[in-house]
Parts: structure tokens; C-alpha cells; sequence
């Protein structure tokens, strides 16, 4: 919805971001009325991630010593919350806090998919777990690709932009997953 407000504005490039890459994410909330929305939708996400991991640690009944499903998803909620807060925001330091909030939003929902997907095939592999696994494979590509773009200093806005749409969109088709899980699985 932001990204078709801002664009609309003509305050990003209009395209396709998921094969063009014309833009980053977080462009699509910085500006106009698309800021506001953009904090007043990602903020009570950050919650609904919260409560969506606790509910699922519930469910599948954590025995293990350290939950790192519990963990790594809360904590990626708490670094969306500081993301999204910092966002429009000029300056260094705040560059530096939506950098990591996206990073470790990004890195810990992903660990705690991988924990969860992971504690789910433990019951048996149904075709929810196996497409949980395919997205989680590719969403490891992605990440993958990133890789040279950060660490050899790589400068691609477009590939880095195009990285980032695909690994958002896997991610959250991982969330729709759970829509096609029937029950708890039993101990």
C-alpha cells in the first residue's frame, strides 16, 4: 500500500520493485502521508509478531533448554519497533539504528522461522513444512547473494533493493504457511 502511495506522489520511481528494484522498502515510508501509515501499520505488526511467536511457542510446546524460535522472533519484532520508529529520520546515528533494526528484524525473524520450521518436521513433513522449508531455502539464497554486496563494499542499490522485496515477500508468505497447519502437533 505505501509502496502505490508514494509512487502515486511520484515520490519513488513507479515500477515493478520485485524484477526492478527502482526503489528500497524503506523508501516507500519516508515520505508524504505514506510515513504515517507506514509507522501506524508496522508498529502493531511488531506486536501481532510478538504475540504470534509466544502463541506458536505455546503450541508446539517448547521442551528445549533455550528457545531460540521465542527469542530470535521476539527480538526481531523489538529491532522492527526500533526500525520503524527511527525511519525518516535524518542523520548518522539514526541511519545507524534503522540499519540494524532492519538487519536484526530481517536476521531474527529468519532464525526463528528456521527454529520453527525446524521443531514442526520433527512431527512429520507435511506440505505446509515442506514449503516452509522451500521458502526458507531461498530466502537463504537471497541472503546468500547479499553477502558480496556488504561485505566486499559492492555498490548496487537495484540488486540490493531487489534482494530485499523477494526476501520480504518469502518471509511473509512463510507467515501465510501457518494458515494451512491443521493442529498442534502432539508430544
Amino acid at each position: 500500500m505505501n509502496f502505490l502511495l508514494s509512487a502515486a506522489a511520484r515520490l519513488i520511481p513507479d515500477c515493478f520493485v520485485y524484477i526492478d528494484g527502482c526503489t528500497s522498502i524503506s523508501a516507500t515510508g519516508r515520505y508524504g502521508v505514506s510515513y504515517y501509515l507506514f509507522k501506524a501499520f508496522m508498529l502493531p505488526q511488531a506486536i501481532l509478531l510478538v504475540v504470534f511467536w509466544r502463541n506458536l511457542n505455546a503450541r508446539l510446546l517448547a521442551t528445549d533448554g533455550h528457545n531460540v524460535m521465542l527469542s530470535a522472533g521476539i527480538t526481531g519484532a523489538l529491532f522492527l519497533v526500533l526500525y520503524t520508529i527511527f525511519l525518516g529520520s535524518d542523520g548518522d546515528l539514526y541511519r545507524m539504528l534503522r540499519r540494524y533494526g532492519v538487519f536484526v528484524f530481517f536476521l531474527g525473524t529468519l532464525i526463528a522461522q528456521i527454529a520453527a520450521t525446524r521443531r514442526l518436521a520433527k512431527h512429520g513433513l507435511t506440505a505446509s513444512v515442506r514449503a516452509q522449508w522451500f521458502l526458507l531455502i531461498l530466502m537463504g539464497c537471497l541472503a546468500l547473494a547479499e553477502v558480496p554486496l556488504g561485505s566486499f563494499g559492492v555498490q548496487d542499490n537495484r540488486a540490493e533493493n531487489l534482494i530485499e522485496w523477494n526476501f520480504s515477500l518469502l518471509m511473509q508468505l512463510w507467515f501465510v504457511t501457518w494458515l494451512f497447519v491443521r493442529r498442534a502437533p502432539s508430544r
